[in-house]
């Protein structure tokens, strides 16, 4: 009998068969323990980063949400804009709009945040795509917010709280603050996977024993906030029903780069390790 099983090819011997189900369930038990670790225990990529592997790995759907994106943010702003200024002008029918105005913030904030973070999440594991986090309703959407916009209100409120204690320009102070807290924020939310942990250890120690991957992350960065602010100087009209409609697609787009920033800054920590 075993030299039966022998002689058989491999595609037809049923030890093979039972030995390849049984290499599989293996597989598939070890990846789920290793997904149900916290993410600073997973076991990390082995071998250097190479040139080739932070190359732009984007997916068709992600270009198609970013042209989505565009009309959506742009919509959402001129509805802000336009309820504001009949709140001004005309308060009773300003209230009136109040309330569709804030049903189209909220699902704008919803879909965009969502988006975010799934480029954040797909381009730290190399392949940038959103489709993961927006397969869901609207409702997983909702929950996103607070480790996305949550992380900024933070960055803001440390920002301003800073500024209150020192001379210079509120806005300013605040502003400089939040560009530089809210990535660390970001990427340690993640990290715990709960926005009720803002700040992470391994984070927060790769500030020290990797300083070339953050300050190469804050030089891009700075320059794509210089150039959206110089679009928006060129582009200002009183009322800024124009500054509103240039910017809306333009915001989409630095939505876009600045999460695949992120992203890359994530996997680079990542394959480098904490």
């Amino acid at each position: 009998m075993a030299d039966e099983d022998k002689s058989l090819p491999a595609e037809e011997n049923p030890r093979h068969g039972m030995a390849q189900r049984y290499m599989q369930a293996a597989h598939d038990e070890l990846a789920a323990k290793e997904a149900a670790k916290p993410r600073s225990q997973r076991t990390r990529p082995s071998g250097e980063p190479s040139a080739v592997t932070f190359l732009p790995s984007i997916s068709l759907s992600t270009i198609l949400h970013v042209v989505l994106l565009m009309p959506a943010l742009t919509f959402a702003g001129l509805a802000t804009l336009w309820c504001y200024v009949l709140l001004d002008t005309y308060f009773i029918a300003g209230r009136i709009v109040v309330i569709p105005t804030g049903i189209v913030l909220f699902a704008t904030a919803s879909y965009a945040s969502a988006f975010y973070i799934g480029i954040i999440e797909s381009t730290s594991h190399g392949h940038t795509s959103p489709d993961d986090t927006l397969a869901g309703g609207w409702q997983d959407w909702f929950w996103t917010m607070p480790s996305t916009l949550g992380m900024l209100v933070i960055a803001i409120g440390v920002g301003y709280g800073i500024s209150v204690v020192t001379p210079q320009e509120t806005v300013r102070v605040t502003a400089l603050t939040a560009w530089l807290a809210y990535p660390i924020l970001q990427l340690s939310s993640l990290e715990t996977a709960s926005p009720l942990a803002p700040l992470s250890i391994p984070i927060l120690r790769t500030l020290v024993t990797r300083p070339i991957a953050w300050i190469l992350f804050y030089a891009n960065s700075l320059a794509v906030f210089a150039i959206v602010v110089f679009i928006a100087k060129a582009a200002w009209r009183d009322p800024p029903y124009f500054t509103v409609a240039v910017m809306g697609p333009i915001l989409a787009v630095v939505l876009l780069i600045y999460a695949w920033l992120l992203g890359q800054l994530a996997r680079w920590l990542a394959l480098r390790g904490t």
